[in-house]
């Protein structure tokens, strides 16, 4: 489901641009109308159709490949393996195994994406105060593409640790950038939301019809802290404003007493149509059916999720089951789905067990078959799209920040500034039906794990408990083989590389494209 209307537009701003620190090829192309930068933008409707192409680059996978963010976070964590068919995606395979070469296509992807984003987002911002609309529409829009450019940032520095921070559109001259450091980014994250909290509507993604609000800006600062607070241990300087531990603590409390924002009654029912952009979603990027897409050679066109299709089971014949057939990466650990208590009604919710695909008989099994397949983003019949390339054309809007996330960070920052830890992590359990434990620091931890459990989160989250907590994880060599894999040992057999401290390579065409002004990652 899509509410933020998609327009095409060639101009997309051709995004223009900086997709890393090298010029990229279509500049030299023969422009597809007469909109340029120069001369679109003028009217409303101008901003408007440049920040739905802003919006637009969330719902791309890795550019060069068929994944989601999210996924491949999953697959790099202790959650899933990256499974599917291991000779059709060897990248895939080399971040499930963290052993990522430069050449990664995957990571290539995910820089060019990120700064795609980037580049529009600049673009917008540089050119909203000449547009000719009300000033209260040109400060919303100027508080969205902040919003939007903080959000790309703080997936590609999470990703990437090492990243040229980019704040207008180069001039030819600039394009060779060097890395700014963890820290100046995380600050520009902090102050493009802190900004953007003024003016972004203090409304739900239903008021917003999906675009970004005041709520979702103040829990993706709170994502932020955390992470930066973990990996580095320092606060960060939003401009003149100082964002420590009190300070997000507030963001998150206006969140939980002012929002309306609250936990759904059925945990299960969360990621069902009827349930996108609910009272729990804080933040949603939406994908559609609504625009039928058949083109494989161009599957950003589209507005499809891909992650469905990806996680589905490869059923063979679909009578009378809940699901169609599905391409099976991304397939949960045994050890994930024994983290859930037998009476932990999230499990059911979480992971899909071949029996419910029709049986292992009924499966053609993939690479990395543990019995296992994710049920939060999969190919239910209820999604199955109408129109157009079924696998391209998946409408399950991602859960980005759901209510629950702000309550376990509002329980973990609690223990720092000594508020109220219990109450959060206690709400998100009886929502489940469990019973209270005590808010520790290691509780709320295994709360978030469960609760979030394959909704590109848990990486992340290990990577700010450390490197030794994040390797411990990780790194795996079953033995026995648990009785639903299929295998042999070294096909599940996972080695964290704590040299490389969790994040990708630059990407090698990066570093050759800037003659050196990029420098490899430690470890790579």
């Amino acid at each position: 489901m899509k509410n933020i209307v998609k327009k095409t537009s060639t101009l997309l701003l051709a995004s223009f641009l900086f997709a890393g620190t090298g010029c990229e090829d279509f500049l030299d192309r023969s422009p597809l109308d007469t909109r340029t930068a120069d001369n679109f933008y003028k009217t409303q409707a101008d901003a408007s159709e440049a920040l739905v192409g802003v919006y637009d680059i969330l719902q791309w996978n890795t550019v060069v490949g068929y994944h989601t963010t999210p996924l491949v976070l999953d697959i790099m964590s202790d959650d899933s393996y990256s499974a599917g068919q291991a000779t059709s995606e060897p990248s895939l395979l080399e971040m499930d195994r963290h052993q990522i070469l430069p050449t990664n296509g995957e990571v290539h992807g995910l820089w060019r994406k990120h700064y795609i984003g980037i580049a529009r987002a600049n673009t917008l911002l540089e050119k909203i105060d000449g547009v000719a609309a009300p000033d209260d529409f040109k400060k919303r829009v100027a508080a969205e593409a902040k919003f939007l450019r903080a959000h790309f940032y703080l997936d590609l520095v999470r990703l990437f640790e090492n990243v040229p921070l980019v704040l207008k559109t180069p001039s030819p001259s600039e394009y060779n950038q060097p890395a700014a450091t963890p820290k100046a980014v995380f600050d520009q994250i902090a102050k493009d939301l802190v900004e953007a909290m003024v003016d972004l509507p203090a409304t739900n993604l239903k008021g917003s019809q999906g675009r970004a609000t005041r709520w979702a800006a103040k829990a993706l600062l709170a994502r932020a802290y955390l992470f930066h607070k973990g990996v580095y241990n320092q606060e960060l300087q939003a401009g003149t404003t100082a964002v420590n531990a009190a300070y997000v603590q507030q963001q998150l409390a206006d969140i939980i007493s002012q929002s309306g924002h609250d936990l759904l009654p059925s945990y299960g029912s969360i990621f069902t149509k009827a349930n996108e952009f609910s009272i729990e979603s804080v933040w949603e990027i939406s994908y559609s059916d609504e625009n039928p897409w058949f083109d494989w050679g161009y599957i950003h066109g589209g507005e499809g999720n891909m992650q469905p299709q990806q996680q589905g089971p490869r059923i063979i014949n679909p009578t009378g089951l809940l699901y169609v057939r599905g391409w099976s990466t991304g397939t949960p650990t045994q050890e994930l789905y024994d983290a859930f208590a037998a009476n932990d009604i999230r499990r059911d919710s979480t992971i899909l067990e071949e029996n419910e695909a029709g049986g292992r008989a009924n499966l053609d099994l993939g690479y990395q078959h543990t019995g296992y397949f994710s049920q939060k983003y999969t190919t239910t019949k209820e999604y199955q799209p109408e129109f157009g390339q079924m696998e391209l054309n998946w409408g399950n809007n991602y859960r980005s920040i759901r209510f629950a996330d702000v309550l376990l960070m509002a329980a973990e920052l609690a223990l720092t500034t000594g508020g109220d830890a219990q109450g959060p992590l206690t709400r998100v359990r009886a929502r489940v039906g469990l019973d209270p434990v005590p808010a520790t620091l290691d509780n709320i931890r295994k709360e978030r794990r469960l609760e979030l459990a394959l909704e590109g989160h848990r990486y992340w989250d290990l990577l700010r408990y450390g490197l030794s907590t994040a390797s411990a994880a990780i790194t795996v060599t079953p033995s026995p083989l648990p009785p639903t894999y299929v295998g042999t040992q070294s096909d599940f057999t996972i080695q964290f590389n704590t040299a490389r401290k969790g994040f990708l390579p630059i990407p090698q065409s990066e570093i050759d494209l800037s003659a050196g002004v990029l420098k490899p990652n430690a470890g790579y």
